[in-house]
């Protein structure tokens, strides 16, 4: 697939400090957007991509090869393809692929959440509107760790909000936050 194009979000100032670009193939187009908070980000690079189908890699992780071809042979205007979410049985955005189409048809990120659970809204949405969601084992992928820095507040009022804006998904929501 030639049409395609790859969003990091980052706050890092330096392309050295993101690991990420090293799994990007050559000659396919890289995004990458330093608006905070990272879910404006992540809207922002769907924007300015001009393809029609868009990959969002957090700015920590890498990846093989057979990963990235693999994300390409899956994807298509109703297959959505994503990291598995632990909490929530959905998929997460550290690796995500879809076709413009669908983020449109969703509204995006909803950039009320900042940089925590946008990816879990976005994976809800997607999966209600019909859109079959494909996941990649965690194991895939390699996270550089890095400090948390969500308090137990800002977990807490995202977990309200999107029980609240999607209420058939709090029982899961719940279950995957209290375990």
């Amino acid at each position: 697939m030639e049409d395609v194009a790859v969003v990091i979000p980052t706050l890092k100032e330096s392309r050295s400090d993101i690991p990420t670009l090293e799994s990007v193939p050559d000659g396919v187009p890289v995004n990458i957007q330093r608006e905070s908070p990272i879910s404006a980000a992540r809207n922002r690079g769907v924007e300015n991509a001009d393809t029609e189908y868009v990959i969002e890699l957090d700015d920590d992780i890498s990846f093989d090869r057979d990963l990235w071809d693999e994300v390409m042979d899956t994807v298509d205007r109703e297959t959505i393809v994503g990291m598995e979410d632990w909490d929530y049985g959905l998929i997460v955005t550290r690796l995500i692929a879809f076709h413009r189409d669908a983020w449109v048809e969703v509204g995006g990120f909803d950039e009320r959440l900042g940089s925590h659970m946008e990816d879990t809204d976005f994976a809800i949405k997607l999966d209600d509107a019909g859109y079959d969601l494909r996941s990649i084992e965690q194991s895939r992928i390699e996270h550089v760790p890095h400090e948390n820095r969500i308090t137990t507040t800002d977990r807490a009022w995202r977990l309200v909000y999107l029980c609240l804006k999607h209420p058939r998904y709090a029982p899961l929501l719940i279950r995957g936050t209290l375990g």
